[in-house]
């Protein structure tokens, strides 16, 4: 039988509490922190302890729900009737239940909808960190989610719409294409999440919790990355490279050299100690390195940070190891090193430890490079709007792999790409590829400036050209009968074109293009 009640629970004893007798049963008598008379009656507890036991203030509802399974569920109601009230609804949603109206996952999705949103992003953060995405992709994540959430007005899973979304992006007129892009993407795989899609690997599928029926950003559109870059990045010519990277080792010991103020000011004659020469000169040398590693091997700044002694290997063919976890696919990679890079990093780490990092990478490496640019004289943002980066080194490393020659398919597993395009159209600086000396590699052909415009007939000329039989020449003359409307003149070039047209292939010639 279905009721409402309100449920009993057993509690210490407060300390300052009183017992009185009162028809026949103990009662406790206290004040609480607010002052107050209470009262409740007194038990003992199962260590033999004198304890209260006290009731709620709201009503809970019994009842036998769809399944079959007795259910207690608070109703929050602090007036009887009211408790009932809600008794009711579940009572029909129950027998909704027992005759297929419902079913018990539509139950379990309508119960998602009294949580807030912020609960279920927590969630799928939490989601994210066990499956062992990157740190900081979910630490954007999570940023992202919130702030847009703020911005829409998201509260309930109910006021998820793709609408609010796409007016709230739109809205951001800093926002590049590739963020915006980036925003769809993860409000469309949490969209995902909340229908109960899950990821095992690469494969999705449908062994999740299901807080939604259906993903309210499934087709959301994107926009053209490719016509909308903010921020695009130039790559560095041979001679920025060099300039960058003597400036980056000079400068520690030359600002510690160089006086701020006085009569001397600007002049490089400060007194600077024997071991802090040494030890600005080391700097110097490692930030140099630093760039040269990352130009050499097409590194991303925070994968060179994970590196030490002991991924490096020296042997006839130098490499380096990207552990799974530290790369950003999450695959793992063995790095080529170029032979005069491999010579560095060996007296560079020679007296490291094989668990220490090759390179002490600081936080602020994109500050430092801005003023190694400015010390070189390099403009970090060309007349075409390119900006110089941390990130424009690897699309040095892309450039100047094209630049060589070096075969596309080579040139992506030397970037880590899985698109070839990428290599070969974000990654590629077309300015700095030489273009007018790649058309020279094209084969040569000859035109001869006194070809004739009415090409003779061949077999006229006596050109390399069998006898004609007589049935030859008949079929000759009753090809001329049937189109009177062409001319001689017309007729000898057709049979010229067909007997000396290109029927072998031009010789194969070693091509920049073809490499």
């Amino acid at each position: 039988m279905a009721s409402v009640f309100k449920k009993t629970y057993v509690r210490p004893m407060p300390a300052n509490a009183e017992i009185v007798s009162r028809q026949g049963k103990q009662i406790a008598r206290w004040t609480d922190g607010k002052g107050r008379k209470r009262s409740a009656e007194v038990t003992t507890g199962k260590d033999g302890s004198p304890r209260i036991k006290t009731e709620a203030s709201t009503y809970t509802a019994k009842y036998r729900d769809g399944e079959g399974i007795v259910r207690e569920v608070a109703t929050g109601c602090r007036d009887k009737q009211a408790a009932k009230t809600k008794l009711a609804e579940l009572l029909s949603i129950a027998d909704k239940v027992r005759v297929g109206s419902i079913t018990t996952t539509d139950l379990k999705i309508g119960d998602h909808n009294k949580i807030p949103l912020a609960d279920h992003i927590a969630q799928y953060i939490t989601d994210l960190k066990t499956r062992g995405v990157n740190a900081d992709r979910i630490k954007t994540s999570e940023t992202r989610l919130k702030a847009a959430c703020d911005g829409c007005g998201f509260r309930w899973l109910r006021d998820l719409n793709a609408d609010a979304l796409r007016k709230w992006l739109r809205g951001q007129p800093e926002m590049s294409a590739a963020t915006y892009n980036w925003h769809v993407t993860l409000w469309t795989a949490f969209g995902n999440w909340l229908t109960g899609i899950r990821l095992q690997g690469k494969r999705p599928s449908q062994t999740g919790e299901r807080r939604l029926t259906s993903n309210p950003f499934d087709g959301f559109g994107k926009r053209d990355e490719k016509s909308d870059r903010k921020r695009v990045a130039r790559s560095l010519t041979r001679d920025e490279m060099q300039r960058l990277l003597d400036i980056a080792q000079r400068r520690p010991l030359q600002d510690a050299l160089t006086v701020r103020r006085g009569k001397n000011a600007g002049k490089q004659v400060a007194k600077v100690p024997d071991a802090r020469r040494a030890k600005l000169e080391r700097l110097g040398t490692e930030r140099a390195l630093i760039y040269k590693t990352l130009i050499l091997t097409g590194l991303r700044s925070n994968e060179l940070r994970t590196l030490r002694k002991s991924d490096l290997s020296f042997g006839d063919v130098p490499f380096l190891i990207l552990k799974s976890s530290n790369e950003k696919n999450r695959k793992g990679s063995t790095v080529p090193l170029k032979s005069d890079l491999a010579a560095d990093l060996r007296a560079w780490v020679a007296d490291k430890a094989p668990g220490d990092l090759i390179f002490n990478v600081p936080t602020g490496l994109l500050r430092i490079l801005n003023r190694d640019l400015i010390a070189a004289g390099i403009d970090k943002v060309d007349e075409n709007e390119g900006r110089i980066h941390l990130h424009a080194l690897r699309h040095s490393t892309g450039t100047h792999l094209s630049a060589a020659g070096v075969s596309p398919r080579t040139a992506q597993a030397v970037m880590r790409h899985s698109d070839i395009a990428l290599t070969m159209n974000t990654y590629t600086d077309e300015r700095l590829l030489e273009t007018s000396a790649a058309v020279e590699h094209l084969p040569t052909l000859s035109v001869s400036s006194d070809a004739p415009m009415d090409a003779p007939n061949p077999v006229q000329a006596g050109q390399n050209s069998p006898s004609l039989t007589e049935s030859d020449k008949a079929t000759r003359d009753r090809e001329s009968t049937k189109k009177p409307s062409d001319s001689q003149g017309m007729l000898s070039f057709r049979k010229w074109a067909i007997e000396n047209s290109n029927l072998w292939p031009l010789p194969c010639e070693s091509s920049a293009l073809t490499n």
